[in-house]
């Protein structure tokens, strides 16, 4: 299976009802999160608003209907811009999102396994830009591809010849071995450091890497070869952001099972991106995370500290769940919350939901200043992307404007939805397996009877991959065939 870009995120819930609470409250005075320093933060509810519903139309699609507003929509709740991220920050998905644009631009449509279980690459004209001939094949990033072939792995462009990978590329020193020993190279293949090194830990990252020494000590070195502090953790990670993850002692190591699948920091500085649902459940990795310096800015001592984002983390100890930033300091302090059914992670603008054990609801938090813009009032919440968002409240699922707080359009709660991410459309479907394209306004751009379709896929480029009985194909989000369904998978690039 071609699984390399999952990266899964924004998730499935929701909608709201006849009447909203909102709560706006004030993050309280950061507290040190290293070496375990907790303290309880109660909310105050600062301002409450109930929303009424109004006139609406509505449009029946066999079996599921839409309500839309009369009017440009309702507000039902405040807008959450003033808690949006500093401008200029990239997101993961941001980041992502433009990488595939220009693979897109450049000509690359989407990764195809045709018949004999073999994986290449298809251009935006409909045409083989590298034949199917590999195991796997996965976007590694810049316009290169990791391929797995008779000759292992490989790093190729898009047409298949040989290129380098980008992380190697972008480095100044790497790790070379001789005679069971390391030593450091700059780009130019110049030694800097003699073969001394028993093991490398994780490889140069914002000008620091983890290494064995020669009398076995664990360390952080520069490009020089200077150790820059002691570093005693059974794994560690390269740095991302400023950051370096580490590890006393693993129960299961899971590159695919984090936070709503972001994997921030990995071995290979993996990035993943995908429409796909994942849960936000701890994985069992007793991790922390160290400063560049080597102090512990969130301690492996805790209960569970979960992977990070570019926010932040969560972390739990005696029973209490809350968020901290980069630093170290609890911007959603400890509570009686759960993530454990929550797919419910907006890594664009920073949002998350939260569901309060003792009334089983869920509410929804910024992660940029901890304050919670959302009551704990709702049987789900399910962020879109594209500034969009679903409430659940019993029987129904409301389409909300994110950015606006304005109410869009409502459909019943067994339809099912992807996200849009950063997307225009979106497939809904209900429990007959009737798939519908659905925009961010709500309107249905193109619905399929039931069995037409047997599975889908998100939007990318306006484009979507899309199973039928003869196999896998390519739409545009008016339901008009682009690739013709004949291929054994895809997925888009």
């Amino acid at each position: 299976m071609y699984n390399h870009f999952s990266l899964k995120r924004f998730i499935l819930a929701g909608f709201l009802c006849s009447s909203l609470s909102i709560l706006a409250v004030q993050a309280a005075e950061p507290a040190s999160l290293a070496g375990q320093a907790h303290r309880e933060v109660h909310t105050t509810v600062v301002t409450q608003e109930e929303w009424h519903s109004s006139t609406r139309e509505s449009a029946s699609h066999s079996g599921w209907s839409v309500s839309r507003p009369s009017s440009l929509g309702d507000v039902v709740f405040p807008a959450m811009a003033r808690h949006l991220p500093p401008p200029g920050m990239e997101t993961i998905s941001s980041q992502v999102k433009a990488e595939y644009d220009a693979n897109y631009k450049d000509g690359v449509l989407a990764a195809v396994k045709d018949g004999t279980d073999k994986w290449g690459l298809m251009g935006t004209d409909g045409k083989w830009l590298m034949a199917p001939a590999y195991k796997s094949l996965s976007y590694a990033g810049k316009g290169v591809f990791m391929t797995e072939g008779k000759r292992g792995t490989a790093y190729v462009d898009k047409q298949g010849a040989p290129a380098v990978w980008p992380e190697k590329e972008a480095a100044s020193a790497h790790f070379f071995k001789n005679q069971g020993r390391y030593g450091i190279q700059d780009k130019n293949g110049n030694i800097v450091v003699a073969p001394t090194y028993k093991a490398v830990l994780a490889d140069f990252s914002e000008g620091l890497a983890f290494v064995k020494d020669n009398k076995g000590e664990k360390v952080a070195i520069d490009e020089k070869g200077r150790v820059q502090f002691a570093a005693p953790y059974d794994v560690i990670l390269p740095y991302h952001h400023g950051l370096a993850e580490y590890q006393r002692r693993v129960s299961h190591f899971n590159l695919g099972g984090f936070l709503a699948g972001a994997l921030i920091g990995s071995s290979t500085h993996s990035v993943y991106y995908d429409d796909e649902v994942a849960p936000l459940t701890y994985d069992g990795v007793k991790r922390g995370y160290l400063d560049r310096v080597g102090n512990i800015v969130i301690d492996s001592k805790n209960d569970a500290v979960y992977p990070m984002t570019e926010f932040g983390t969560f972390v739990r100890n005696k029973g209490k769940l809350g968020f901290v930033n980069r630093k170290g300091q609890y911007l959603i302090a400890p509570g009686n919350y759960s993530l454990d059914d929550g797919r419910l992670l907006d890594d664009v603008d920073g949002f998350v939901s939260l569901k309060d054990k003792e009334n089983g609801k869920w509410g929804v938090f910024s992660m940029v200043d901890g304050a919670q813009v959302i009551d704990f009032a709702y049987d789900g919440v399910q962020f879109l992307g594209a500034q969009r968002l679903l409430l659940t409240k019993g029987d129904k699922n409301m389409l909300i404007n994110q950015e606006t707080g304005a109410f869009v359009a409502e459909f019943p709660a067994k339809v099912k939805w992807l996200a849009f991410l950063l997307e225009d459309y979106t497939w809904c479907w209900n429990d007959k397996k009737e798939y519908a394209i659905v925009d961010r306004n709500g309107q249905v751009q193109y619905r399929a009877a039931a069995g037409q379709l047997q599975d889908v896929q998100g939007f990318r480029n306006g484009l979507t991959p899309v199973k039928t009985k003869t196999g896998w194909g390519i739409m545009d989000h008016q339901g008009q065939w682009i690739v013709e369904p004949q291929y054994k998978d895809i997925t888009m690039v």
